[in-house]
């Protein structure tokens, strides 16, 4: 089975992927993508895209969006209702408070690991709370391990670390636990 992902960049689809996998072990799945390079582009084109996804073979679209300063509740109602005619038997809108770093910021261990450091650096209390959570973890990285912390590579890398149970304290990412639940259902 694929999966189709549908996010405004690549780091995006490496964190998503690697969260998904983690997620439903031991089962595996292929996955498909689309990448907006921003915001505006995936919100114009993310109907055509879950289509052409589902029409690939991916029965299960996931797709992830930042919050930024949008309305939540009017960002979902415009993604949800966009991809609704894909009819992907499984889909779920992800919409991470402000951006996809606070995820990340969830556990300390899996920023340590991604670096190759021990010190498991000190978290904010609610990441998502954080207005810009992509700076608050390049300035924890330079602080803690002196080193650079470049999205488009280190993103996908502390995913891969991540503990996903630790995300249960994150609102944004709770509806991805249901969608992992369908997903293994159907894998069984």
């Amino acid at each position: 089975m694929k999966v189709g992902l549908i996010a405004e960049d690549d780091s995006d689809i490496g964190v998503l992927r690697e969260f998904t996998l983690s997620l439903i072990k031991p089962y595996k799945v292929g996955f498909s993508r689309f990448v907006g390079n921003g915001c505006g582009k995936l919100r114009r084109k993310c109907g055509a895209w879950a289509k052409n996804l589902v029409l690939r073979g991916c029965p299960c679209v996931v797709i992830v969006h930042d919050l930024d300063d949008n309305d939540e509740a009017e960002l979902r109602r415009l993604l949800t209702r966009a991809i609704a005619p894909a009819r992907a038997r499984a889909s779920v809108v992800l919409i991470p408070k402000r951006e996809i770093e606070a995820w990340l910021l969830y556990d300390g261990d899996a920023i340590a690991g991604a670096f190759g450091e021990r010190k498991r650096p000190k978290l904010p209390g609610d990441p998502e709370s954080l207005a810009d959570p992509k700076r608050h973890l390049r300035d924890l990285v330079r602080t803690n391990y002196n080193k650079e912390y470049l999205n488009t590579v280190h993103n996908p890398v502390i995913a891969k670390k991540a503990n996903t149970s630790r995300l249960r304290g994150s609102p944004s990412f709770a509806p991805h636990f249901g969608f992992a639940r369908t997903l293994r259902a159907m894998l069984r």
